[in-house]
This record gives C-alpha cells, structure tokens and sequence, in this order.
C-alpha cells in the first residue's frame, strides 16, 4: 500500500494509527503487531502543544538559575529526548496554553509525576493515566498541576518563587467556589485537592497537607456510602490518597485521616502488576495504619503519641504480620528492597509507639532493623523510581539514632548522605526539613519532645 493511500485511524496503539491499520487493541501488544513482528508503541497518552495566543502574558526574559548559581531549565532545555516524546492527546486543554504555561505542564509530564510515582512505567503512573487526562478538560485541575510543577522548580530554583502567588491565586478562589457549590460526587475536584495535598509536600507545610488530606478523605468517605466499587480510574487515585494519608497518620499524627478502605489486606487499584509498587505493599501498608490508629485514643496532641496498654495485645498482633510480611515475588528488585525498608520503618514504628523505656533486647533489635533499612536502601540508586518511597524509612532509622543507646555512626552517615542525594536529584524541600529535624535528634539530650516529633511531611 502506497504512504498516500494510508487512512489514519484514531484508535488502537500507535503502531497501528502510524501505519493505517486496524488494531484489536489487545494488551500489553495487539495482535497485528505480533503477526508481523512490529514494535508495539502500547496506548499510552501523547502530548503535543499548539502555538497560538496565550491566556496569560508571556513573562520577561530573565536569566534562570539556582540558588548556587546553576541555571536553572529553560523552556526550549526541558525538551525530553525523541525517544520520551510524547505526541498527541485525546483532549486537548479547554484555552490554549502560554509559553510558560506550556513548559510548567511539560515539566509536570516530564519531570514532577516520575519523581511522584514509583515505577518507569507510564501506562500505570497515576498522575499520567488518570490525573492528566482528567486536566484536560479542567481548566481548574490544569491550573492545580501548573502550581505543582511551579512549587516544585521553585525548591530549587529561586527565580520561580515569584511566581508562586499568581498560581496560587488561579488555584484556590476556583476550588473554593467549588466546594461551596458542593452537588455531589466529582472526581476532577477529588483530583484537584489530592493534587494540592501534593502542593503542599513542595512548599512544606504539613499543617496545610493534612488539611486537604483531610478534605479529600471527606469527600471519599462519603462517596463509599454511595458506591462500594470505584472504576480502575477512580482507584488509582484513591490510592495516592490512601498512601499519603497512611503517612500523614505517621508523620503528623492525624489518626483520623485513617479510612476504612485501606485497612484492608489488598486495596491497591492495580493489584496483580509487578510493576505497580503500591501493590507490593498495600497489606503493609494497612498495619502500619492500624498501629497509628491504636494510637489516636492516647493521643493528646501530635507529638508523644504512644499506645496504651489496654491496646497493647493488637499492636503486638500487628508487630507480628509485620514480621512475617514478605515482598510479593517477581517485583524488581528495587522495589523488593524499598519494601524490606519500608517494613522496617513498621517495625520501627511499632517501637515508637509502645516503648517509653526500652528494654537491651528491644534496643538490639531497634539497631537491627536500623540497620536493615541501610542496607536494603543501600541496593537502591537514588535514581531509581522506588526512591520516592525512601523518605520514611530514612527518617525512622535516623531517628531512633539519638544519645539513648551506642550511635552507629556509619548508618548516621548513610541517612545524611541519602537524604542529601535525594534533594540534589528530587529537588524536593520535604527531604531539607527532614534531615533538619534528624540532625536536632542526634544531638539532642531529650528524645522525644514535642519539638522533635512534631508533624513533618514523610513522602
């Protein structure tokens, strides 16, 4: 068939579109790239951007750089390879994008939802999947994500700090407008408030993530009495919610922000997937947010918080599955070692919550799952996706490092260095807070006081 002759089809994978055939749209690979040994380029979401007129005026050209004096991107630098390219949407913004609107939304695709989502793989990265798609036709949403990618460049390049209030101010008087007109269930504005949690992780102020956690679990919460089987979509985002709330309980200690939902075994959306890390540890997961949950009946304020001993059975029960929890087989092995980490991190957990005095056998065994989350994470390059769940596990190990038994100052020098590395490479400002907070720790002569466990951001 001649290159003229070729009618362009819209759907099927891209293989097919290209070359004008039918395509069953089978998965991972359809069927007519098998027969005739093609590539298949899947179905994923492409992207391409017009050039028109701008909704908001083009900002002054001004050299970018960090605060150490690097350059920061520039809109033409944050081009990704051909190779990434991503080139066509289903849907397209409702009003066309300025210049810089269009380089904050390619640094969101390109850059902010890979270093959020745990897996290379874009056909199951929420933010990609379902988020975007959803933004399309958002203009509230779109906004959302543009703040987002501002907040984010800003924590490490000064010259987007300006910036912060004009997307700011294009975010909330909209999603305010929204709550109050509340008429049911939407799952855009679920979205845009799971995206402002995320927000708020750039900017850290854990006060204000809890805050929209808390709004977002509202909005589940009541949308579970009315429909007991989400779509896959619908799930996926429920399960950044759940996996940042369950961390929140930890980092914060905002019990209430524990739902039913994910205290199950299995919750995840996509539970079967290898390379889906959040299926790896839902059930995980689910006990650590039931230790927190012990915890909320003894919990004056958010510091201090302990279990006590009339809830002591459940959290030893608990202590147990965390033990005898082990990573599903055939998950990389980055993400095998993240989970071995991040079980520690339970465990560990378990230990803050119930010993206020600990035992010499309650201390060998406190340095030993220190020393487990060292050498686990230890596996794991900071480029990898699974190090955006390295932050908690980190912390937990460098915190119990404190003046009340023998300091392994090896494992302290991992902790700082890591947590080091991940900045220079994430770029995230939670990362800075949280080995301030661990250096407070390691020299402080009072473990335990409500200036050292105060509400701090964990992912």
């Amino acid at each position: 068939m001649g290159s003229g002759s070729i009618k362009r089809v819209r759907t099927g994978c891209w293989t097919c579109r290209k070359r004008g055939y039918r395509c069953d749209e089978g998965k991972p690979v359809c069927a007519e790239c098998t027969r005739l040994g093609l590539e298949c380029e899947g179905y994923n979401i492409r992207l391409t951007w017009m050039q028109s007129s701008s909704r908001t005026r083009n900002p002054k050209s001004r050299p970018l750089t960090r605060g150490d004096g690097a350059r920061a991107p520039s809109i033409r630098e944050e081009a990704p390879p051909p190779e990434l390219a991503l080139t066509k949407l289903q849907a397209a913004p409702s009003s066309v994008l300025s210049s810089k609107d269009q380089f904050l939304l390619h640094h969101f695709v390109y850059t902010v939802s890979g270093l959020l989502s745990s897996t290379h793989d874009r056909s199951i990265n929420t933010y990609c999947r379902v988020v975007l798609p959803m933004a399309m036709s958002s203009d509230l949403l779109l906004d959302t994500l543009l703040l987002v990618s501002t907040s984010h460049l800003a924590s490490t390049y000064e010259q987007f700090a300006p910036d912060l209030p004009h997307y700011r101010n294009r975010v909330l008087p909209k999603l305010i407008k929204r709550i109050n007109t509340w008429e049911g269930f939407d799952a855009t504005a679920l979205a845009t408030i799971i995206m402002m949690s995320i927000n708020e992780v750039f900017v850290v102020n854990p006060q204000n993530w809890s805050h929209h956690l808390r709004a977002a679990g509202k909005i589940i919460a009541d949308y579970m009495v009315q429909c007991k089987a989400p779509d896959r979509d619908l799930k996926m985002l429920l399960d950044i919610f759940a996996y940042q709330s369950v961390l929140a309980s930890v980092g914060t200690g905002y019990t209430s922000l524990v739902m039913d939902f994910y205290t199950r075994d299995t919750w995840s959306a996509l539970t079967g997937d290898s390379n889906a890390f959040l299926t790896s540890v839902d059930r995980l997961l689910s006990h650590v947010a039931k230790l927190s949950m012990l915890s909320s009946a003894s919990t004056v304020d958010g510091s201090n918080r302990y279990i006590e001993a009339s809830q002591m059975a459940a959290a030893i029960h608990l202590k147990s599955k965390l033990v005898e929890w082990e990573p599903p087989e055939a998950i990389p092995n980055d993400a095998c070692n993240t989970a071995e980490a991040m079980r520690y991190a339970g465990l560990l957990f378990f230990h803050k919550l119930t010993l206020m005095s600990p035992s010499s056998h309650d201390r060998e065994d406190i340095e030993h799952y220190c020393r487990e989350i060292v050498r686990h994470i230890g596996y794991v390059s900071v480029d990898s996706p699974s190090a955006a769940s390295h932050l908690w596990p980190l912390y937990m190990a460098g915190y119990f490092l404190n003046h009340n038994g023998s300091v392994d100052y090896e494992v302290q020098s991992f902790v700082r260095d890591r947590l080091t590395a991940l900045k220079s490479r994430r770029g995230v400002k939670t990362l800075d807070k949280v080995r301030e907070r661990l250096e407070q720790v390691w020299i402080s002569n009072e473990a335990g006081t409500p200036a050292l466990d105060g509400p701090l951001i964990l992912i």
